[in-house]
């Protein structure tokens, strides 16, 4: 009876230093490598967690190296390695002696990296490379060029004459001449022989085999092996691309085509993506408003132009708000600014950006901007938007889903660590840890809002979600959120004009939306709002629709619509900085997302927000009357 314990005496050894590690790490290979996937139990896996911990001690080389000198036929192994380094995965890759149902099997598990590495060895059969190429690729190994027919008669004619010659001296050792001291080389193949023979002396051996002859012939073999190669790799391209062509397939899609022999390699034919445009750039100027650093590449586009000239006629200029904060030092906020030049700056920019002053003595030495690329508000019509038919858009649509839906995964679990922590669910806790727990909590509650709200505007404004039909009643919608925002007014001295229709005015937008629509447009107004204006808003009925009249604050009617509606606009932190955290311009955009999906629109006239929404038939009839008030600091004031 044998009972194999080798396992367990490598497991029962310490490691002390790395000359140790990278010798149990070749004993732990050569003994897992034989074993085949039916046969892993328990003491495997205990083994391979050894490797893994073998690993974390030796680099990304001395892995490779140890693993290139073990040559295996474990998946397991394979599977394992390909998770770690790249040197690691590719040795551990090339020295594997696997099946092709091995492959087949465990290519779809690989990484992408490590699939990369597949596509080097030479040994892989048709159903491998056809897996490969389905995953992406193509660029196999160069074919093996094929041996001429003069040189394999060659090299049979001079292997058969020596085997001739071997065979003589061996029968009559007496009777042959003494060899010269010419080595000689190892016999390869082996005639057969022939009824009658004569011996044949040494000279009548060929004189290739003479050794300066030999390695002249070695050396041109090589060159030519690889003149050979590529010649073939090019043959069979052509002979591919032919065959496409004559099946109708034109030429932008045969540059995509490859069928893992003769792959499109990237030569000169191959097109050199553009390089992508910036949509913001950091931008130091000096006490003149000269450009003096700039971070795109290269920096030459921007450095040197004068960024505050107001001349309309300059290749850069400004609007006349930005130059005139400029001459009185003060900080630039939603700036217009216009470059000619290249094609990957030139265009319209926000600028936005505070003055710089010395530390000794404070003199003035210039602004630090940052200037970012406008984005253009979708004008509403009154009719119906029509679904979207063009596929990128939609396809841009799936994107941002999936990458929301990827952000929430760590979100989630930051959020839900930081609970366990705050309420000592993993035992006892300082109070100063719990603190910054519930912090944590907080802010991740408020990203994942965030996430909703940005999924939300997707879903919208590409018509994949739809809200629920429904009615609601303006006035009393409108009122309740008035009353609502009047302490925030009150407080910033804020008077406020309301204009309402004394009936109900129903319109046809469930109560839930409309109060949520309408929230966002008041939070950004009252938000935006300065101490002592005077904001107005108005609703009334309009034949078949209700409209709803906001005034803007100065700090909004002063943006034009392309800054107003953009995601990065400005807002104003105060009591309403968590329902515009992504901006007021995100804030209003939503809104006209949801106005527009329950048939109404969302648009800016003059310096007034104007909002239609479709009414429903009055039972009373009676939307004639109006009910007129005004209140300053929350308190309604007679005689207004």
């Amino acid at each position: 009876m044998i009972f194999d314990d080798r396992l367990e005496t490598v497991l029962r050894t310490n490691v002390a230093g790395k000359a140790a590690a990278r010798t149990q790490l070749r004993q732990l290979v050569d003994l897992l490598g034989v074993v085949p996937v039916a046969n892993w139990n328990a003491r495997h896996a205990a083994a391979l967690q050894r490797v893994e911990a073998l690993e974390s001690q030796l680099s990304d080389e001395e892995c490779a190296a140890v693993l290139r000198a073990a040559p295996h036929r474990s998946p397991m192994l394979v599977y394992h390695f390909a998770q770690g380094g790249p040197r690691t995965a590719s040795a551990a890759i090339s020295s594997a002696r696997l099946t092709d149902e091995d492959w087949l099997a465990l290519i779809p598990r690989l990484p992408t990296q490590a699939r990369g590495f597949v596509r080097h060895r030479s040994d892989l059969g048709e159903p491998v490379r056809t897996l490969l190429t389905r995953h992406g690729i193509n660029d196999f190994l160069l074919p093996q060029p094929q041996l001429s027919e003069p040189k394999r008669m060659n090299a049979t004619a001079h292997a058969a004459a020596r085997a001739v010659l071997e065979q003589q001296t061996a029968v009559a050792p007496e009777a042959a001449p003494a060899p010269p001291a010419v080595p000689l080389e190892p016999v390869t193949a082996r005639a057969p022989e022939p009824a009658e023979q004569t011996p044949l002396p040494l000279a009548a051996i060929p004189p290739a085999s003479a050794p300066e002859q030999t390695d002249s012939a070695d050396s041109d073999d090589g060159i030519g092996a690889i003149v050979r190669r590529i010649e073939a790799f090019r043959r069979k391209r052509d002979a591919r691309d032919a065959d496409l062509q004559t099946q109708g397939v034109n030429a932008a899609t045969l540059r995509d085509v490859s069928d893992g022999i003769a792959p499109r390699l990237p030569f000169a034919d191959e097109r050199d993506p553009g390089r992508p445009a910036p949509v913001w750039v950091d931008l130091r100027t000096d006490a003149d408003g000269v450009a003096v650093h700039a971070a795109i590449d290269p920096p030459g586009m921007l450095v040197g132009a004068r960024v505050f000239c107001a001349d309309q006629d300059a290749p850069v200029h400004c609007n006349t708000a930005m130059a005139q904060a400029f001459r009185q030092r003060q900080p630039v906020c939603a700036g217009q600014l216009h470059i000619e030049g290249a094609p990957v700056i030139s265009g319209q920019w926000q600028a936005d950006g505070t003055p710089l002053f010395a530390a000794d003595g404070g003199r003035f030495t210039g602004y630090l901007l940052r200037l970012r690329r406008p984005l253009a508000a979708v004008v509403a019509s009154d009719a119906p938007s029509e679904p979207p038919t063009a596929a990128p858009q939609s396809g841009e649509a799936d994107r941002m889903r999936q990458l929301l839906h990827e952000l929430r995964t760590p979100i989630n679990a930051i959020q839900g660590f930081a609970e366990m922590i705050q309420s000592q669910a993993l035992g006892t806790t300082p109070h100063q840890y719990r603190a910054m727990a519930a912090s944590i909590a907080a802010d991740a509650a408020q990203i994942l809002a965030g996430f909703e709200e940005v999924e939300r505007l997707v879903k919208l404004e590409s018509h994949v979600l739809t809200l629920e039909p429904g009615e609601a009643d303006a006035t009393a919608v409108i009122t309740r959120l008035v009353d609502q925002f009047t302490p925030v007014l009150a407080a910033r001295n804020v008077r406020l004009s309301l204009n309402l229709t004394g009936d109900p005015l129903p319109v046809a937008m469930a109560a839930d939306e409309l109060e949520r629509a309408s929230w966002r447009v008041l939070s950004v107004i009252a938000a935006s709002v300065a101490p002592g204006e005077r904001l107005t808003i108005a609703l009334q009925p309009d034949e078949a629709q209700a409209q709803l009249l906001l005034s803007l604050p100065a700090a909004l009617y002063r943006l034009d619509d392309a800054t107003l509606f953009a995601p990065d606009a400005s807002s104003t932190a105060g009591s309403f900085a968590a329902s515009a955290m992504l901006g007021s311009g995100f804030a209003l955009r939503l809104a006209r997302a949801e106005v527009s999906a329950a048939g109404g629109t969302l648009l800016r006239d003059g310096e007034r927000l104007l909002i239609t929404l479709p009414a429903v038939a009055d039972k009373a009839g009676n939307t004639d009357r109006l009910k007129t008030g005004q209140f300053a600091a929350g308190q309604y004031a007679a005689g207004a």
